[in-house]
């Protein structure tokens, strides 16, 4: 096993924070997301690796994953006083708060496909419920990884069956035929990541063009797949947020183009490329996440 010094950091916290969905434990044929094991590994799949890893004190003890990337994987080179420091210039109450209650929160750099495949599950759906439809086509087309199947690459999930699609737990089926599509299209073009512009409006425009894939979906990939600190993803919780503490005015509740480029361009021109950070801590606020180390 290898131990990994983390410093300021909290290992439960970060992964129910709702950035990631494939972590917990297997229970039988189930598997349960946001909770250990019994001897508090939590497991979980990141760029085609399985890791069980738990936190003991300021370490993390590494069972299975990558030694070499563990430190980048779960953020623990994020120097936070960066964006405290900026918080604090500019008098943002609500950011300090969410600073000091959840000091151990970091920003995972994961895998965009493997975002792209449980955000594609997330609209409207309960984060238990993405979990388990995350571990249901890893099941029955994901390579067989060291105690839990990987993410189907795209060529796998080009096939997947109509009846395996129905059998996911989402909110709109449709979404889970438009994953299939997806698929599809990234199995044809294999150097689509390697054509992402760098502008952060065109790499979300470049995201959208997918079937499903709206704003958020893209924002959450690019924040938590290729480390983009530029996208904020938008939801109503931030949009709760964004109207109680900075008293951004919004008439309905609805999440219009112009509403959602209205709210993260506020985090950006505030945090630059730390406001996807600012709005992890921010969600982590309004949603009071689970926490189980």
């Amino acid at each position: 096993m290898h131990r990994v010094p983390t410093g300021e950091f909290d290992l439960g916290l970060t992964l129910t924070s709702g950035q990631t969905f494939y972590w917990g434990h297997l229970d039988g044929e189930d598997f349960v997301f946001g909770k250990p094991d019994s001897e508090g590994f939590w497991w979980g799949v990141v760029r085609r690796t399985v890791w069980r890893v738990k936190q003991d004190g300021n370490t993390l003890v590494l069972d299975r994953g990558d030694a070499d990337t563990v430190r980048e994987v779960f953020g623990l080179g994020e120097d936070l006083q960066v964006l405290r420091a900026r918080a604090e210039e500019i008098g943002d109450d609500p950011l300090l708060e969410a600073l000091k209650e959840y000091p151990g929160l970091r920003m995972m750099r994961q895998d965009p496909w493997e975002m792209l495949v449980s955000f594609m599950l997330s609209p409207q759906n309960r984060v238990e419920a993405i979990a388990r439809g995350t571990y249901i086509l890893a099941r029955a087309l994901g390579e067989e990884g060291d105690g839990l199947p990987l993410y189907p690459e795209p060529e796998r999930l080009a096939e997947a069956t109509d009846d395996l699609l129905r059998s996911l737990p989402v909110r709109y089926e449709a979404q889970a035929f438009r994953l299939r599509e997806v698929a599809r299209i990234l199995r044809d073009d294999p150097l689509f990541w390697d054509r992402m512009p760098d502008d952060y409006y065109e790499r979300r425009k470049y995201l959208t063009s997918l079937p499903g894939v709206g704003n958020k979906i893209a924002d959450c990939v690019l924040a938590y797949g290729l480390g983009d600190g530029r996208a904020v993803p938008v939801d109503t919780h931030i949009l709760k947020i964004s109207r109680k503490f900075y008293g951004f005015e919004v008439k309905g509740k609805s999440l219009t183009e112009r509403v959602y480029n209205a709210i993260g361009d506020f985090y950006r021109d505030r945090y630059g490329d730390k406001a996807a950070l600012a709005q992890l801590y921010l969600y982590a606020l309004s949603r009071k996440p689970n926490v189980k180390r």
